[in-house]
């Protein structure tokens, strides 16, 4: 499936999840760009709240079976068992549909040293890689997005004059909330509060390093600078009521000095 949203949606309407209530997805996406317009790109998504929580109920599990081993929630517990254990097959292959769009950006002139994170373990998943120029940067972005959220984005960065710029286009924010909106018009199973629960808290990260330089102004004003004054860091939180009210953007100009 290319929208990975609706994965991702689909997970969450399993049984467990009901009580992932206090579990969070994190959104992590940082670009390094050095004076000569070549970087590196890492996005990620971390779910490791939720293989906590899942571990948790699992060993609760566990534990209630070897003080019942033949009592009569034994059918209770393997069920509960069979649930958890498609979550986790349902997780993997969530990860693999993310980290996956390695194997089309390793086919990108001016792309190199192209990484799959697919880490089960800790549910933490994405890619990353090393790009020779913005141009090459960009045409990643491209291929992200068509390939991974069916959305056709021409550019995303620049980079000139000593100016860096984040336009506000390719806001993965923004494509969660998209597909959610869908997902309540067709629900028709009362799912939708429990998926709404859980990414109340979601928080997507742009984080932007300047080795050779040092940042002199960031146009967005939720930009933190960082004390050795080379890196930015934006901290947005599609689903927070608050934060929402003032209009929140991906897009950012960085001035460098």
């Amino acid at each position: 499936m290319k929208n990975l949203t609706k994965r991702l949606l689909g997970w969450l309407t399993l049984g467990v999840v009901s009580l992932l209530f206090a579990s969070c997805l994190h959104i992590v996406e940082e670009v390094t760009v050095k004076k000569d317009g070549s970087g590196s790109y890492k996005m990620t998504m971390d779910m490791g709240e939720v293989k906590s929580m899942m571990d948790a109920l699992k060993n609760m599990g566990e534990e209630a079976g070897e003080e019942n081993p033949d009592g009569e929630n034994a059918q209770t517990d393997s069920e509960e068992e069979e649930a958890s254990g498609e979550e986790e097959n349902s997780m993997a292959q969530m990860g693999a549909e993310l980290s996956s769009v390695a194997s089309s950006l390793r086919s990108i002139a001016g792309l190199s040293n192209v990484q799959e994170i697919n880490d089960t373990s800790v549910y933490l998943f994405g890619y990353s890689f090393d790009f020779a120029n913005i141009e090459a940067l960009n045409k990643a972005i491209r291929v992200i997005n068509r390939e991974k959220y069916d959305t056709k984005v021409e550019e995303t960065f620049r980079f000139k004059g000593g100016n860096f710029e984040r336009l506000n286009v390719a806001d993965i924010g923004e494509q969660f909330k998209k597909t959610l909106a869908e997902a309540e018009e067709e629900d028709e199973e009362g799912n939708m509060e429990m998926v709404k629960a859980f990414f109340s808290s979601m928080t997507y990260k742009q984080v932007y390093r300047f080795p050779d330089a040092k940042v002199k102004k960031s146009s967005n004003p939720l930009s933190e600078l960082s004390s050795d004054g080379q890196s930015v860091t934006i901290l947005l939180k599609p689903f927070d009521e608050e934060q929402q009210k003032k209009k929140p953007s991906v897009a950012t100009v960085v001035k460098l000095k």
